[in-house]
Order: C-alpha cells, then sequence, then structure tokens
C-alpha cells in the first residue's frame, strides 16, 4: 500500500459566487387597503408556524387584506413559474427562514 504525498490536490469550491447587484428598497404603500400579500415558505422547519402567526396579526389589523401563501419545492431556488406567480398575484410578499 502507498500513499501519495506529492503532487497537486485540487479544491473546488461549490458555492455561487454573491450577487453584486443590489436592488433598492420597494416603494411603501400609503395604505394597504385592497393589497394582497403573499408568504413564501422556503421549506425550513417551523417557517409555517411563524407565518401563520404573523399572517393572524396582519389579519387582525388590517382585514381589508387579502393573504396567499407558497411554497418553495426545497430550501434552494424556486421555480420561475412560482416567482411569475407571486408578482401577478401579490402587492408584496412576505419572505423568510423557520428553524
Amino acid at each position: 500500500m502507498s500513499i501519495q504525498t506529492e503532487g497537486t490536490v485540487f479544491v473546488y469550491d461549490p458555492t455561487a459566487p454573491a450577487a453584486e447587484k443590489q436592488d433598492g428598497l420597494a416603494t411603501r404603500f400609503n395604505s394597504l387597503d385592497g393589497k394582497v400579500i403573499g408568504f413564501l415558505n422556503n421549506t425550513k422547519d417551523h417557517t409555517d408556524i411563524i407565518f401563520e402567526q404573523v399572517a393572524d396579526m396582519i389579519s387582525e389589523r388590517y382585514p381589508q387584506v387579502e393573504l396567499r401563501f407558497f411554497r418553495k419545492e426545497s430550501v434552494s431556488g424556486m421555480l420561475p413559474e412560482m416567482m411569475a406567480d407571486m408578482e401577478k398575484e401579490c402587492d408584496a410578499v412576505v419572505t423568510g427562514l423557520g428553524d
């Protein structure tokens, strides 16, 4: 049995580079009347519990707001169709992490 002690070792970084472009903050609404707020669940543990509590608080304070819920298939990435649906259906989207 021999162990290689010389040579070249290649190490690859599997992570994607950080995005260089940053967008500014969205324009703030004057009112939430008639607005649709989406919740994007990223599938992490307890996200549904957190969002349910936040949604309840929003519904109590702003009964005229409609809430929609979306759930990604996995923590990484999102289907373009889901992004398009959220853009079309929602005035604002809440996203966050569970755990």
